[in-house]
């Protein structure tokens, strides 16, 4: 058997991994994205086997996985998309590398997209949640629910990011890594965080290069048992996210300065994601079709 035909299943994934770290270091994807390709791979395993030649993943093999084969299976198509997403990237790296020799066609895996629509209804519900965690936990909820960033971004901020002393005011260098908005957009900070980073910075006394906090790993578990026990939404950081988004939609609507913020290039997204929070009387536009169509109509005709 040539050496083209023999590579693996396992061997597959771990050129993936290692692909994908490199990625990490450079900075132009997030160590989450590797825990999450991990994960997947771990299933892909479980199903395949870690010795199945790549070669010999066609396109009924795939029929097969993607199937419906097991009753009862507890994850949605959404769920078996993004583990076919890691599959897909190690045969397609493994087929770059003429390690194999084909790339086989994939299935189309229907998955309607639907937000998980937890978020925090007000700023006072927010102050209930951090005055029940520890400080230095507290602190890393509020840069996250007031930056709007993803966890993994809030884990890298160093003290550079943040000048609390701007002659413009306080600004902070926001990211979206998962996006690829890698250098950051600086950005005016909230007052509320203004607070906490002033006295964060008063007890830690840190220097230029430091994390502005420590990663929380337990929060997955933590942070919605606090939620729960103060009978709110129990929300996690992504919906931490959804609450910054939501509360910055309330007014303003979806424009580009939001979007930016959030490092998105289009609204469409957002647009789906937040239609709950835009402002439910768009008066503005019944004024706009008034003001064309001028004198009212009588009795159902042109007057």
């Amino acid at each position: 058997m040539s050496k083209r035909q023999s590579i693996t299943l396992a061997q597959g994934l771990a050129g993936l991994y290692e692909q994908t770290a490199q990625r990490v270091r450079d900075g132009v994807r997030s160590a989450a994205t590797l825990d999450m390709q991990r994960a997947h791979g771990r299933w892909l395993v479980a199903e395949l086997g870690a010795r199945r030649r790549l070669s010999s993943i066609d396109e009924t093999i795939l029929e097969w996985l993607t199937g419906p084969r097991v009753p009862g299976r507890r994850f949605g198509a959404s769920t078996m998309r993004k583990r076919v997403s890691t599959l897909r990237g190690v045969l397609a790296l493994a087929h770059r590398r003429r390690q194999i020799p084909r790339f086989p066609a994939f299935p189309v895996i229907l998955a309607p997209w639907r937000p998980r629509g937890l978020f925090l209804q007000s700023f006072a519900d927010a102050r209930r949640i951090a005055d029940r965690l520890p400080r230095h936990r507290a602190d890393w909820f509020w840069i996250c629910l007031l930056t709007g960033q993803h966890a993994s971004d809030v884990d890298r901020m160093t003290w550079k990011d943040v000048d609390l002393n701007g002659r413009a005011g306080p600004t902070m260098l926001i990211r979206n890594t998962k996006n690829r908005k890698v250098a950051g957009l600086r950005v005016q900070m909230p007052r509320a965080l203004v607070v906490v980073l002033r006295a964060l910075w008063k007890r830690a006394r840190p220097k230029a290069g430091d994390r502005l906090v420590l990663p929380w790993p337990s929060r997955k578990h933590t942070l919605p048992l606090v939620c729960f026990r103060l009978g709110l939404p129990p929300v996690n950081a992504i919906d931490l996210r959804h609450t910054c988004a939501t509360w910055m939609v309330r007014r303003l609507g979806i424009t580009p300065s939001v979007c930016a913020w959030f490092g998105h290039s289009s609204p469409a997204m957002m647009a789906r994601t937040y239609a709950h929070a835009l402002p439910a009387q768009l008066g503005e536009c019944t004024a706009e079709l008034d003001s064309v169509c001028g004198v009212p109509l009588a009795g159902g005709a042109a007057a």
